[in-house]
């Protein structure tokens, strides 16, 4: 729990101590009233002065005045007490005993403060360099889209106007190369934001819909057995990032398969929210190179489209998908093909649109 959130108001710590000052004084004449309580009245001061150190955390002049009129207090107390009879002289050990115990307390409390602070501060670093990163990487992706833009318009215009096919292939390759970079800029910004869920656009989805919209828009374009398991299932999430999550497995499936292969969109119900999966016949990840998803060993063409990518399909969508509050597996133990499964949960995480979730 915070320090912030049950720490006294400065005033009503000057209070408290005052107090806690007036009781403990008070309680001394107590030895010689009741002598069968000398013990309890004793400890009771230095275990009440530990405590308010604990919980106050005093500067190191109050401490040090505070331990040394304690300790002459309890001690001329304790002093008359067992000059009249009534306890033996070492009992008087007891007091620079507690203020040893104290001091070592004052020590472990104060190492633990340090602690904590270099904890704090190294969070605090780590949280503005992330900030930073976010904002380099959506500065840059916007950035990039307008030279794009005006690079693939320029590029059509001179294709357009030459009149042999040869320097129209080559400007082909320039064109398909812009693409890739308009992509990349996209996914860019898309992995930016993913790890902001305070800026989601939380609502109702239905997670079969948004199935079949996938495979309605892939199967033109790839030549795969597209099997479709999609019922009603709603959950509470910001439908366009999970559209391109989902669209990221899909190319990543479209990428490491053959014609002939099997494609699988799937989702369900789960006892803490919904489950979507996606499952393909193609090379897998036991002949992965490096196990990401994206860098999947091609295994020749005729397992595989051939097409590199860009090394940030998976990572966009494990931070897509915590960014619900859910997880991302790769489920192990596949010999042939990929599963990849997302677990949502039905509402959103606390941390992330509270005030709008209720």
């Amino acid at each position: 729990m915070p320090a912030e959130r049950w720490r006294l108001p400065a005033g009503r710590q000057r209070l408290v101590f005052a107090g806690w000052a007036f009781l403990s004084a008070g309680s001394q004449p107590l030895l010689f009233v009741v002598p069968g309580l000398e013990t309890v009245v004793f400890h009771l001061v230095w275990i009440s002065m530990a405590i308010l150190y604990g919980l106050q955390g005093w500067s190191a002049r109050r401490t040090a005045v505070v331990l040394t009129l304690v300790t002459l207090v309890t001690g001329a107390a304790l002093g008359e007490f067992v000059a009249g009879g009534h306890a033996a002289w070492d009992e008087l050990a007891e007091v620079p005993l507690m203020g040893l115990v104290f001091l070592a307390m004052v020590w472990h409390v104060r190492r633990r403060a340090a602690a904590l602070a270099e904890v704090q501060s190294l969070a605090a670093r780590e949280r503005r360099a992330q900030e930073v990163k976010e904002l380099f990487v959506r500065t840059c992706s916007h950035e990039m889209r307008t030279p794009i833009t005006v690079a693939r318009c320029y590029a059509e215009m001179v294709r357009d106007e030459l009149p042999g096919p040869r320097g129209k292939d080559d400007l082909d390759v320039v064109l398909d190369e812009l693409d890739k970079l308009s992509r990349l800029s996209g996914r860019l910004l898309v992995l930016a934001d993913a790890h902001r869920p305070a800026g989601f656009d939380w609502g109702p989805v239905d997670l079969g819909a948004l199935l079949r919209r996938t495979v309605q828009r892939w199967r033109p374009a790839s030549e795969r057995d597209w099997l479709l398991d999609a019922p009603s299932v709603v959950v509470e999430g910001d439908e366009s990032r999970l559209e391109a999550a989902l669209d990221a497995l899909v190319e990543n499936a479209v990428k490491f398969t053959a014609e002939g292969d099997a494609i699988t969109l799937r989702c369900a119900t789960a006892p803490d929210g919904a489950v979507v999966e996606v499952e393909d016949t193609g090379i897998g990840f036991a002949r992965s190179r490096d196990g990401d998803g994206d860098g999947r060993d091609k295994g020749g063409p005729a397992r595989s489209s051939g097409r590199p990518g860009t090394g940030l399909g998976l990572a966009i969508v494990r931070a897509v998908v915590e960014g619900h509050g859910g997880t991302l597996t790769v489920v192990p133990g596949r010999r042939d093909g990929a599963l990849l499964r997302m677990e949502l949960p039905l509402l959103p995480p606390v941390a992330g649109p509270g005030s709008q979730a209720g």
